[in-house]
């Protein structure tokens, strides 16, 4: 026998014991189960307990509203020249009587 065709051979019976193997160990199929480790992997950090040893920060609403009013100076000129060009072009075009 050639050494191509008992490799392909052992492979092959390696392939149906690994198949059969996988068929006798395999789970019953569950929505709620696949929907819940789903739902687990948006999350941005592992779900465990808070630890007690140590407290949590306090809110820093001074920080907060900081951070807003500097997006803010930016977010409404840029939205404002995104979505009123084409009013402010009808009104360059446009003929004036």
């Amino acid at each position: 026998m050639s050494p191509i065709i008992a490799r392909a051979a052992m492979r092959s019976a390696a392939a149906a014991a690994t198949t059969s193997s996988r068929m006798v160990t395999r789970r019953n199929f569950s929505i709620i189960q696949n929907l819940r480790s789903f739902a687990r992997s948006l999350e941005s950090h592992p779900f465990e307990r808070l630890p007690v040893s140590s407290q949590s920060a306090a809110a820093d609403w001074g920080r907060q509203l900081k951070r807003t009013g500097r997006q803010a100076v930016i977010y409404f000129p840029a939205m404002v020249c995104m979505l009123g060009w084409p009013y402010a072009a009808s009104l360059v075009a446009s003929p004036k009587e």
